[in-house]
């Protein structure tokens, strides 16, 4: 039996290294061609005797005998070029396979019974045709199942341990508070812990994995001292009360309800576990997250409220998908956790920092205060009349949509359109013309040829001329349908957008000229030199895809963008961000190194200044965040059923693009901006805060002034403009649309009976954000702003509201709440 299983061995670990080698030989034959020619044959630095002398029970036969047919296979059934390689391989699962096989049992085991394959007669008649390839007592389909599991157990995905687990669902949060009764201890009221306290078994485990990694206080409402000692000793009795684990001065006790509330809003955890949905309702818009124990699994009533039939089906390894075991980790947040936490928390002079953002903007008429139960809000510091600008924020970070492009061409820092209505018109018509789709990668590319071709060409009387010869014809034709986009000759589209043809009456709504970036990318063109140069030192000096670009690597840069115009364009707002905080952060730290230039300080240029960087990232830190993934509303089209693949999708959305953007303008100093932690909270502050980008297109102005005209000038103009409007169809009046976070505006608190509004003016031209009064505010009143469409019924409101993270409790809606 003995010889049996040393055979056996030698056979399986013979076999298994071959059937590696030739499999991986057949995969890297090329690639590793001149890597082999030049490496020390296997054979020479070590051998299978060698190897198999740390094997017990094997005699020198064997040795002598496997290493012989192992050579015998190396020479013959292997590539000459991967040989080498194939053979470490084929060692390195050969070891594992070895070790595994070999672990001595604590007890004898029975040996197994030979299978038998079965015939389809009853004969007993064997074929032996295989029978010289597998040692005598070793049946094949044996021998292939032994080697099949050691493969399968060898490359299968490893399994999240319950603390990784725990660690994941928690979202690395570092302090947590959670209820006793339902959710740690049988009982289910107050009333049963009078009689007796009882610590699920179940929950043990998770409990004190829960210590090792989170600030945890447990609560409950108790009716006298003696439930408080009955939970004091049960949870004694359970062990959690461990060393390192949880203390008794963190098990506190309260006579009502909403003194465990006061408990959690005092402790402000970042996790809450409560089975009582009244308090999760209460706490949804104060704690960052919450998890509701309850059996019925109730209908989630913010996007930060979790529910789960119990805490161990929550974290335990059967109740996670396999999609969030596989979750990618991003490893920047596990090597910055301190300085993650750092940048994610509000800096403390809050007030301050608003106070001088308004100064510096010299505006006046409203004050940013700290609200305990809304957090911040704008006031009124004046009295404001109905129809009064109360406010025009100045963007902190805009893009104008990428399918909006083709439409409007404008500033890429203040949004205002340039060019000329010429211009506007013709390069709309170019696109349609050539079947531009928002969806196609070469657009940039075809956005790079207009705009080198169209802009400051000096005009051309025969050409002009020649154009002027067909409108007639172009009228007539257009006449028969103005509901049908019309098609112009390609020769007046290009005359109109090289300025060698001028509409009538179109200086009357002249535009700046547009100014090419800096750079040299020619996709960003701007209104004047200093929106090129404020936007160079702000934001595209890193953006940039051209040559005098100062990114990393202008291929990743463009692979970056291409994913974000075909996903999700709010990409490149978080790129923006990114970005802004890493320039700022560069130009404090030469400020700072400059004044310490005398000083004996070391040189600290090639470390990360935590401060600095806080410093430049305060802009940012003013927002209110959450993750995108937890804090984006489920869309129509997506079962609720599948809400956690949802969001586990756009996570790893956001993790792809996030690595093409740090691979593209990545700063070592600055590496903590670069994790995955980051990145969500600052999609997540765009998803919670954005306000629309809306500037009115002049072309709409321009064809509304040209139907206003004196009959007979009107009758003139249209014989040339008709058949450009009827070209363009319904959408001539297409409207710049994008998408911008405003740090005053994003200040205003909701209701749904609102003091003011969005709106912009006649004379508001670029992309700041006008905030108009709908009725009288007086001074110290709080301004309010609608997150959703007021007119809706109260359910569909506030169904709207959950997605914030808060019930609106509005004088409308406590009206109207049934």
């Amino acid at each position: 039996m003995a010889e049996s299983s040393k055979e056996e061995l030698v056979q399986l670990i013979k076999r298994f290294g071959a059937y590696l080698t030739v499999k991986i030989s057949h995969l890297l034959p090329i690639s590793l061609q001149n890597l082999v020619r030049t490496s020390i044959p296997f054979s020479a630095c070590i051998n299978f005797e060698t190897f198999l002398k740390f094997l017990p029970d094997l005699d020198a036969t064997n040795v002598s005998e496997l290493n012989a047919k192992a050579s015998k296979t190396q020479d013959s059934d292997l590539p000459q070029n991967s040989r080498s390689f194939g053979a470490i391989a084929g060692l390195a699962v050969a070891i594992v396979f070895t070790w595994r096989l070999l672990r001595s049992p604590s007890q004898p085991q029975r040996r197994q019974p030979k299978r038998q394959a079965g015939t389809p007669s009853s004969s007993g008649v064997s074929t032996p045709s295989n029978a010289n390839l597998v040692p005598p007592g070793v049946s094949p389909s044996l021998e292939d199942s032994r080697a099949q599991n050691v493969v399968d157990e060898f490359f299968q995905p490893v399994k999240p341990t319950l603390g990784q687990i725990v660690r994941q669902k928690l979202s690395e949060g570092r302090k947590v508070t959670c209820r006793l009764v339902g959710v740690i201890l049988e009982e289910s009221s107050p009333e049963e812990i009078q009689k007796q306290a009882t610590v699920r078994s179940s929950v043990l485990e998770v409990l004190l994995e829960i210590t090792k990694f989170c600030d945890l206080y447990l609560m409950e409402r108790v009716l006298d001292d003696e439930s408080e000692r009955k939970v004091l000793q049960a949870l004694e009795d359970a062990g959690v009360f461990t060393s390192g684990g949880l203390v008794k001065d963190k098990v506190l006790f309260c006579s009502t309800e909403n003194g465990r509330t006061s408990f959690v809003r005092q402790l402000e955890p970042d996790w809450h576990i409560d089975s009582n949905p009244e308090i999760v309702t209460q706490l949804a818009r104060f704690i960052k997250y919450q998890l509701h124990i309850s059996p019925t699994r109730p209908e989630r009533t913010a996007p930060n409220v979790f529910s789960a039939p119990s805490l161990e089906q929550f974290f335990g390894c059967s109740a996670v998908p396999v999609r969030f075991q596989m979750e990618t980790v991003c490893p920047v947040d596990s090597q910055f956790g301190d300085e993650i936490s750092a940048l994610l928390n509000p800096p403390s002079p809050l007030q301050e920092y608003f106070d001088d953002l308004i100064s510096t903007r010299q505006w006046r008429g409203i004050k940013v205060k700290q609200n305990g139960e809304f957090g911040k809000g704008v006031y009124a510091d004046m009295d404001f009349k109905e129809g009064e600008l109360v406010l025009k924020d100045q963007m902190l970070a805009g893009a104008q949509h990428y399918s909006n492009k083709i439409d409007c061409l404008v500033c890429s820092f203040c949004f205002r359109f340039i060019g000329s209505i010429e211009l506007q018109i013709g390069r709309r018509l170019y696109l349609q013309d050539i079947g531009v789709s928002v969806n196609r990668g070469s657009d940039m590319e075809t956005f790079k040829h207009i705009s080198s071709d169209c802009y400051g060409t000096d005009s051309c009387d025969e050409k002009y001329n020649s154009c002027l010869k067909n409108f007639d014809n172009l009228g007539n034709c257009a006449s028969s349908s103005s509901k049908e986009k019309f098609s112009i000759p390609r020769e007046v589209v290009e005359s109109l957008m090289n300025g060698e043809l001028v509409l009538p009456y179109s200086k009357e709504f002249s535009l700046p000229s547009a100014v090419p970036c800096p750079g040299g990318c020619g996709e960003a063109y701007y209104c004047s030199k200093s929106c090129a140069e404020a936007d160079w030192d702000l934001f595209h000096s890193l953006l940039c895809t051209g040559e005098r670009s100062e990114s990393l690597c202008r291929e990743a840069l463009i692979k970056f963008i291409q994913h974000a115009n075909e996903t999700n364009d709010i990409f490149l707002l978080a790129g923006k961000v990114i970005s802004s905080t890493i320039l700022r952060y560069r130009k404090l730290k030469a400020t700072h190194l400059k004044e310490q230039k005398m000083s004996a300080r070391p040189n600290i240029s090639d470390c990360l200044d935590i401060s600095l960087l806080l410093e430049a990232w305060k802009p940012i830190s003013m927002g209110h965040k959450r993750r995108w993934w937890d804090c984006v509303a489920l869309p129509d089209d997506v079962d609720c059923s599948d809400e956690a693949a949802f969001r586990m999708e756009i996570r790893e959305l956001a993790f792809m693009s996030l690595q093409l953007l740090k691979a593209a303008i990545f700063d070592k100093e600055c590496e903590p901006l670069f994790s995955l932690e980051i990145y969500g909270h600052i999609i997540g502050m765009f998803e919670l805060n954005n306000l629309d980008l809306v500037v009115a297109s002049p072309v709409e102005d321009y064809f509304l002034y040209i139907d206003d005209l004196p009959y007979p000038e009107k009758q003139e103009a249209d014989k040339i403009t008709r058949p450009f409007l009827d070209a363009l169809g319904d959408d001539y009046s297409v409207c710049c649309q994008g998408t911008a976070f405003f740090p005053l505006q994003s200040c205003m608190n909701h209701s749904c009976h609102p003091n003011a509004k969005a709106f912009k003016r006649e004379e508001d031209r670029d992309g700041q954000a006008a905030i108009i009064s709908l009725k009288p505010i007086c001074k110290g009143e709080e301004v309010t702003i609608s997150y959703v469409d007021e007119d809706l019924p109260f359910e569909e409101r506030q169904a709207l509201l959950a997605d914030y993270g808060f019930k609106c409790k509005c004088p409308k809606c406590l009206t109207e709440e049934p």
